[in-house]
């Protein structure tokens, strides 16, 4: 359930999604401070073509909470529990280019960090990574992931 990226999808942290050097800064300059509730939060694997959607299909709850500098990522699944993980969150603006995408880099207390592209629209916020993960029954495996959440 957590967001899991590949290392061969990580970025060093001076570099943005679109290659250019990043603006590092705090979830309140980007508008993402606060409770996010997920409605989508879907896994999606090529070789097989295969998906989940962990809201829809397995029953879950997904709830992202961001405070200045600080993230917790907690969710459960009917009949098999709950669990979260937090640790820092540090937002990252594109550079100048007109392909520039804005990010927020997730590092947790206990893991490796991950970036995760996001979009902003009122009160929902849109969140994709082309270089997550999975377990599909099979072990983990390469996987897009796309969320969707509205403000709680």
């Amino acid at each position: 359930m957590r967001l899991k990226q590949s290392q061969a999808g990580a970025r060093p942290p001076s570099e943005s999604p679109d290659g250019g050097t990043a603006r590092e800064s705090g979830p309140a300059e980007a508008g993402l401070l606060g409770s996010w509730g997920a409605t989508r939060w879907q896994y999606a694997s090529h070789q097989p073509a295969r998906s989940v959607d962990v809201v829809i299909d397995l029953g879950a709850t997904v709830t992202l909470s961001l405070s200045t500098g600080t993230y917790v990522l907690a969710w459960e699944i009917a009949g098999k529990g709950s669990e979260s993980v937090g640790g820092e969150v540090v937002t990252r603006g594109g550079s100048s280019s007109a392909h520039a995408v804005d990010s927020i880099e997730l590092r947790p207390e206990d893991g490796a960090a991950e970036v995760i592209r996001y979009r902003l629209a009122s009160e929902t916020l849109v969140l994709s990574c082309d270089a997550s993960s999975w377990d599909f029954g099979d072990g983990e495996e390469p996987a897009e992931f796309v969320a969707v959440l509205v403000r709680l």
